[in-house]
């Protein structure tokens, strides 16, 4: 079913942009044979014409099409107007030719418009095909863990364990202190240097059995422990421990020392609280993090 409603969508793409451009060339030819027909005495008004033709097709082109409409409305009516005036008056002669250019502004208007639209159809679905992408994608570019709903999958899968063991699981998010301000300071690929480095040495830090998945852009990191808080909480006091090694951020800002302080929050899972809820759970220890005051 996927693959033929993306057939059809570039069909009706392939059949707007053949549409749009066959308008478009239409119109200017139009007003080229107009041009070339009429007489001298009317070079003002093909003028006034092609500039107002023009300036519609301009303002579609940029989006605005219902400004685009009374532009070549206003300038098409204007000129039949003119027109149907000079002739009752018996002030010009009747020419057919001329009257071309009430269709030719809003020719070509509707013309670039169903280009544009084809383009506009072809950036919505690239912008779908690539948030659906991202939505299976479940490695973070930049550090190489799993990501946030990679974590929310096996959070899951780790409760249901859990409780059929009878055995402690725990959840801990670490996140930069400062995340905003260590932006403004550094370079993008310093900042991203930190974030690799911090990932590096919690990765260094926890057990072969616990996971550490990046769960934002920001620099935070969510772990899923086998342990009670007790044990999440000699963890905390190891990660602490190493952020004071100097050693981990050497090199990211030339010679200046970096020192990442971060906010660590963590709970063990409560079967009776949650009841198999990982979006509670994990609200929770985020509540934890945003109370932490850097003290173990």
């Amino acid at each position: 079913m996927g693959r033929v409603y993306m057939e059809a969508e570039n069909q009706k793409i392939k059949i707007l942009k053949i549409l749009g451009i066959s308008m478009l060339l239409a119109g200017f030819l139009l007003a080229v044979v107009v041009t070339n027909k009429s007489g001298e005495y009317v070079f003002t008004e093909n003028i006034f014409m092609t500039v107002a033709t023009v300036a519609a097709v301009a303002v579609v082109s940029m989006g605005s099409f219902v400004i685009s409409i009374i532009i070549a409305a206003v300038s098409t009516i204007s000129f039949a107007g003119y027109k149907i005036y000079n002739m009752m008056a018996g002030m010009a002669d009747f020419e057919y030719v001329s009257f071309l250019w009430i269709i030719i502004p809003v020719m070509c208007t509707m013309g670039m418009f169903f280009y544009s639209r084809s383009f506009s159809a072809v950036t919505l679905e690239n912008a779908v095909l690539k948030q659906q992408v991202e939505e299976l994608v479940m490695i973070d570019r930049l550090t190489g863990l799993y990501n946030l709903r990679s974590m929310y999958m096996d959070i899951q899968t780790q409760i249901s364990y859990s409780e059929r063991k009878n055995s402690p699981v725990s959840l801990m998010i670490l996140r930069l202190r400062y995340p905003v301000e260590m932006r403004k300071v550094l370079k993008k690929e310093q900042y991203e240097k930190v974030i690799k480095q911090l990932s590096l040495l919690i990765g260094d830090t926890v057990r072969m059995e616990d996971r550490v998945y990046s769960i934002d852009n920001m620099g935070g990191f969510g772990i899923i422990l086998t342990c009670d808080k007790e044990g999440t909480k000699l963890v905390e006091k190891r990660l602490r421990d190493k952020l004071e090694e100097p050693k981990w951020f050497e090199g990211v800002s030339g010679k200046a020392k970096i020192r990442a302080e971060v906010k660590i929050g963590y709970l063990e899972y409560n079967k009776d609280k949650y009841n198999r809820d990982a979006n509670a759970f994990k609200e929770d220890v985020e509540e934890e993090v945003d109370y932490d005051m850097g003290v173990v």
